[in-house]
């Protein structure tokens, strides 16, 4: 499905067997957890020839059965010096928010529309976060570091209780408990920067800027869990991210000086449509919907 060699009718068998069986959804979301796992591992020095187009149906399963047998004997070897994970778990939340326990003992609570993955390593802990937003209660364990890398920052800690907001725009970490060490991701330039956090302490890692830290009530940051969104005098470019979480269609700046106009309050997540309706009584905009998504101008003045 990915090869560009993939024909319109090999796609149209794909989506006939796809929607057969509720079954085969979730084993095509297994693999795709698989292949995001791959990303993860060292690459290899061997040089693969590439294989046939079309092979019979006993040569697909004597290589199958080789490559399952190699896999584990690789994988077995690979996790005893660190390269390979011993443990691989995928956690989603879709609708609403949800508690998860992780192999190695650490809670940890999802918002909507969240996935994290998990690798245990023999030397460390990893998570991968991409675009959501999780509280973490890491069991403290000073041999195995757990290391959490999100789309902007990566966050490595031994023990502690904290909250990471992240998307390709920005990444926001708050502590609660204990220490964090933030760090800008890899590959970012001449803004790369690491910082410790202790409680009450943000940082705000965003691509191509200075990291940013400051102090907050941690209580703040967490409120989602509590089915609360609260914004405290933010501006409305810096509000969007935060409240298109909760909404089916997102909101988007048409006029992008409005951005910088304040907002805040305490709104009911369950309930956001009812702050993005009341949005051109609260500030001087207007909205209108295009293109799948709900814009905001600035609205005129008779």
């Amino acid at each position: 499905m990915h090869s560009d060699e993939c024909t319109d009718a090999e796609r149209e068998a794909f989506r006939r067997w796809y929607d057969a069986d509720p079954s085969h959804a979730e084993e095509y979301a297994a693999m795709c957890r698989i292949w995001k796992v791959s990303e993860q591992l060292p690459p290899s020095p061997m040089k693969l020839a590439p294989p046939a187009r079309r092979r019979t149906g006993a040569a697909l399963l004597a290589r199958a059965a080789l490559v399952v047998l190699a896999s584990g004997v690789i994988w077995g070897a690979g996790w005893s010096v660190g390269a390979l994970p011993g443990s691989v778990r995928y956690y989603l939340a879709e609708d609403g928010r949800r508690e998860v326990l992780l192999p190695d003992r650490s809670q940890v609570e999802l918002n909507r529309r969240t996935s994290l993955l998990y690798l245990g390593y023999s030397d460390h802990r990893r998570v991968l976060l991409s675009d959501g937003e999780a509280y973490f209660d890491v069991r403290r364990d000073v041999e195995k570091p757990f290391v959490i890398r999100a789309d902007n920052a990566s966050v490595r800690v031994t023990g502690t209780h904290f909250n990471v907001w992240t998307a390709p725009e920005r990444t926001t970490v708050t502590v609660s408990q204990g220490s964090v060490l933030v760090s800008r991701e890899e590959g970012a330039s001449a803004y790369n920067q690491a910082a410790e956090l202790t409680p009450g302490m943000q940082a705000v890692v965003i691509p191509d800027r200075m990291l940013q830290l400051g102090r907050v009530d941690p209580a703040t940051a967490a409120a989602w869990r509590k089915g609360r969104l609260m914004l405290d005098d933010v501006s409305l470019r810096d509000a969007l991210p935060l409240i298109n979480r909760y909404l089916d269609q997102p909101l988007r700046l048409e006029d992008q000086d409005i951005g910088e106009l304040r907002i805040g309050g305490i709104y009911e997540t369950s309930a956001i449509d009812q702050l993005v309706g009341a949005l051109p009584q609260i500030l001087p905009v207007a909205l209108r919907q295009a293109d799948g998504a709900l814009l905001l101008s600035r609205r005129e003045t008779p």
